[in-house]
Formats: C-alpha cells, sequence, structure tokens
C-alpha cells in the first residue's frame, strides 16, 4: 500500500487516477449523488464519467449500475456517505466481476475503520480528506494498492 499526502482530496484524486493509468477514452461509473468538486480532476484529465443510481439509503441500485457497464468502462466509484461505510463485499464482487478499478472516496470519513481497516484501503485506490474533520485549512490524503505512485 502506498500512501501519499495533497493539499486535498480532489488533488489525490486526480493524481491517483493518473497512477491507475486512467485514460481519456475510458469511463468512471460515479454515483448520481457526488460533491461536484470530484468532477473537477476529471474534467481536467479529460476522462468520461457516467452516474449510476442510488437508493434512498444511498447504496447502488445494482441493476442499474450493471447495465452501465461496457467496454470502456475502466472503474467505479464508492463513496462512504458521511464516514459509514458502504457494503465493500459487494462493490469488490461487482469490480472483480466486471474487471473494473475500484475507488473509494472516504472524503468524509478520515480515520473511519471497518472490521480495524481504514476506510479508504479497501479498494485499488482510496482518497481522504482529514481536514473535514479536523481543524485544518488543507489536507488529503491517497491510498494506492500495489501500484506506484506517479507524481
Amino acid at each position: 500500500m502506498i500512501t501519499s499526502n495533497f493539499s486535498h482530496a480532489r488533488t489525490a484524486l486526480k493524481y491517483g487516477l493518473q497512477s491507475l493509468s486512467i485514460k481519456t477514452d475510458d469511463f468512471i461509473l460515479l454515483p448520481e449523488y457526488i460533491c461536484d468538486v470530484v468532477l473537477h480532476p476529471l474534467v481536467a484529465l479529460g476522462v468520461k464519467y457516467r452516474y449510476y443510481s442510488i437508493e434512498d439509503d444511498l447504496t447502488p441500485n445494482w441493476d442499474k449500475l450493471e447495465a452501465l457497464v461496457d467496454n470502456n468502462t475502466r472503474a467505479v466509484m464508492m463513496i462512504h456517505y458521511f464516514g459509514q461505510p458502504q457494503d465493500i463485499s459487494a462493490f469488490q464482487s461487482f469490480s472483480k466481476k466486471h474487471k473494473l478499478l475500484l475507488i473509494e472516496d472516504n472524503a468524509h470519513g478520515h480515520r473511519g475503520r471497518l472490521n480495524g481497516q481504514l476506510l479508504g484501503t479497501f479498494g485499488d485506490m482510496g482518497i481522504s480528506s482529514p481536514r473535514k474533520t479536523l481543524n485544518t485549512y488543507s489536507g488529503g490524503i491517497l491510498w494506492l494498492k500495489e501500484k506506484e505512485f506517479n507524481h
């Protein structure tokens, strides 16, 4: 696991996407309920995205998510809303089944854990934003699994 610090989680996301070799022809699946600053690094890199439907409890509508996957889909983003873990094993299974990278957004749950493991470290890439829970001006963390960090 490689960890690096940045000014903001959106910056960490940008460098993480570059390290995962996400290209302009690739699509990332994003939940329809998402902070607009997540789009900034995607737009800057020219990465395409599609929104997937979520239920009232903020979990994915798995059938609709499944229908969005095609040959250009490269990754899916899982968001731990308000620091509450999603069904990580379901996302891992979905990613494995479709050969997708799993990007984990834990911006609002810095230092949160599930079964002793830090949220943000279950996917191929994870981000966190300590500045949202700590009284600091800046702070973003990037975790990369089994990848070299290209800074």
